[in-house]
């Protein structure tokens, strides 16, 4: 699934052209605070994403009710670096400027506003094992099957599987034999249903079926308890059914560009979601304020 970062990165900067492995470097996520004008210490979250060419990509938020912003910048050759921040309508709202640590553990500086009348000291701190970057960075470093056959008779030794773009209709029932598999990848294929051979698979914590004419999730797919992402973009869902309440583990989900009206109220167990995108839906604004009120902790792209 090294495509995966397309997805993610496409939905949430508005960015394309991200399908190879080999193009990026490990992503950072970071916990700290600004320093306002006042003496507080206001609580940020900061991802990023370093390019080969030491291009910064990445978001940041202070309050997830708020929304997240963009971040686009360059990494300098000693470890200074400049990220300018845009909102959803790509205006620029601020700028960090800062530097790294050697073993970019923490990041310190400034955040200077458009006009430059304002001006607040930051410093962030690395965390692991609290983002669904930790397992987007995780899973690229697996070894991906790209045949189902061929992962099926290798079941034992299966982790990562990447059958993106290859014109499957169904999976096959001997696919339940991989116990293992943690990631799965069946991007712009023809499903019309969510396969319920993937709900068997327990141990997955990574799916995207972005990208394919699924009209229907049925209930199994509750059974996937270790899900962390799941992507489901650009298909033909008008409902998802009220099990997907059980994902009490999922940190990104990814629903934009489908034909919903609402969404079940059991997502208020999606407790440790951390980002949902929703766009391009058919949702009443009173169907937006009632997801945000049962997601309060997760940012929300409408």
């Amino acid at each position: 699934m090294k495509n995966i970062f397309t997805i993610i990165l496409c939905t949430t900067l508005c960015f394309s052209g991200f399908s190879q492995e080999k193009s990026f470097r490990p992503t950072y996520v970071y916990e700290g605070f600004i320093k306002t004008e006042k003496g507080e210490k206001l609580s940020i979250n900061m991802n990023f994403l370093v390019l080969l060419d030491s291009t910064l990509v990445g978001s940041y938020y202070y309050s997830p009710k708020n929304g997240a912003l963009g971040l686009v910048g360059h990494l300098n050759s000693n470890q200074t670096f400049s990220l300018v921040e845009r909102n959803e309508n790509d205006k620029i709202t601020g700028e960090f400027k800062g530097r790294l640590s050697a073993d970019k553990k923490t990041a310190v500086g400034k955040w200077v506003s458009p006009s430059n009348n304002k001006t607040f000291t930051f410093e962030v701190r690395l965390v692991k094992d609290k983002s669904y970057w930790d397992f987007i960075r995780k899973n690229r470093a697996l070894h991906e099957y790209n045949d189902l056959n061929v992962a099926i008779n290798e079941f034992d030794k299966v982790l990562s599987i990447d059958v993106a773009s290859q014109g499957i209709t169904s999976l096959p029932s001997k696919i339940t034999k991989l116990e293992k598999v943690v990631s799965f990848n069946l991007l712009g294929n023809r499903l019309n249903v969510f396969p319920k051979e993937l709900g068997k698979l327990t141990s997955l914590d990574e799916i995207s079926l972005s990208s394919n004419q699924i009209e229907n999730i049925g209930p199994e797919i509750g059974n996937l308890k270790n899900l962390r992402i799941l992507i489901l973009n650009n298909n033909k869902l008008q409902s998802l059914p009220k099990e997907l309440g059980k994902l009490t583990n999922l940190l990104y989900l990814e629903l934009d560009n489908n034909k919903l009206t609402y969404l079940p109220e059991e997502i208020k167990y999606l407790s440790k979601l951390q980002e949902l995108h929703i766009e391009r839906n058919k949702l009443t604004t009173a169907e937006k304020q009632k997801i945000k009120a049962a997601l309060p902790n997760c940012i929300v792209h409408f």
